[in-house]
């Protein structure tokens, strides 16, 4: 009988903060579903970072290797990357292991609880009995490889901003899905349709199983891809990813696709940028939300001035 359970090889160097942005940036056109920089608190936990998060502290550069037939090619491009760092500063010696999908799920069960968000968002691990209270939304998560599991600040601020702005038979898109939280939230706030899409294979999949998980298939559907995938105009767009991305994706046309938008995965120092990006793509900024160094822009598109000259008259 063969074991059908996925394997991955992870890679994990443990350092400073400065050495670790440099290591991230270099390894990450190699690895599966982003770099996590993971920074050691005095309590021994980890805490949950994306790859251009400031730290303080000691920081584990932690990346994931699919064991396929792209494994080689890979690890030795990882190893090319570092020795090509080491010539400019010593880096500590990374350490490689094989882990089943399984192991690395089970990681999560130690830190993941449940989370509340907003006024009546409830967000339970699917292994944990939730305390739910009336009116509760209770969504059931097991993000596998994928970023999402509401503890970071990122899918918090998302996750209050759709609780403000979805209304019942709105069409959503959800660009970087992930392990598809947002998908499922904007359903089960009354979403008539949603689709998330994700480039990454581990998240389509991760997501998948959750919006089963929450029996929200009949109006939530995930597509392997970016906003390309996407059929329409949709009523809101989330992208909750980094704020280099989110400036692409703005000049490829993201902004046509949508009447108002949730974009998340900002840092405060690249907040301004974003903004410059949006005003390119003729998008203003409604509302804004921070957490922590964390900025969410609710957008819409600017008017236009025949609008403008419209309401005027009207007046």
């Amino acid at each position: 009988m063969t074991d059908s359970t996925q394997h991955w090889v992870e890679l994990s160097i443990e350092t400073d903060n400065e050495l670790a942005e440099a290591i991230s940036e270099a390894i990450y056109p190699y690895v599966e579903g982003g770099v996590a920089l993971e920074q050691i608190n005095y309590n021994d936990r980890i805490a949950d970072r994306w790859e251009d998060e400031t730290a303080t502290g000691p920081v584990v550069v932690r990346a994931y290797l699919p064991r396929d037939a792209t494994l080689e090619e890979r690890r030795a491009s990882v190893e090319r990357a570092l020795s090509c760092l080491n010539l400019i500063r010593p880096i500590p010696q990374p350490a490689w292991r094989e882990v089943a999908q399984t192991d690395w799920a089970e990681a999560w069960k130690v830190a993941f609880k449940p989370v509340r968000l907003g006024r009546r968002i409830l967000i339970c691990p699917s292994w944990i009995e939730a305390e739910a209270q009336p009116g509760d939304i209770v969504l059931r998560l097991d993000p596998g490889l994928a970023f999402g599991t509401g503890l970071h600040p990122t899918t918090q601020l998302c996750a209050e901003a759709l609780e403000e702005r979805i209304r019942p038979g709105m069409r959503v898109l959800d660009v970087g899905t992930g392990s598809g939280i947002l998908s499922v939230l904007a359903a089960r706030l009354g979403a008539e349709s949603v689709l998330g899409v994700d480039i990454d294979e581990e998240a389509v999949r991760a997501a998948r199983d959750n919006v089963a998980r929450n029996n929200a298939n009949t109006c939530v559907s995930v597509a392997l891809g970016s906003w390309e995938q996407a059929a329409g105009v949709y009523d809101v767009v989330i992208a909750n990813i980094l704020a280099g991305v989110i400036t692409r994706l703005l000049q490829e046309g993201l902004a046509a696709v949508g009447h108002a938008f949730i974009f998340s995965g900002i840092l405060d120092t690249q907040a301004e940028a974003v903004k410059v990006a949006l005003d390119q793509a003729s998008l203003r900024v409604v509302d804004q939300k921070q957490r922590a160094d964390w900025i969410c822009l609710v957008c819409e598109p600017q008017p236009t001035t025949s609008h403008k000259d419209h309401g005027a008259a009207g007046n």
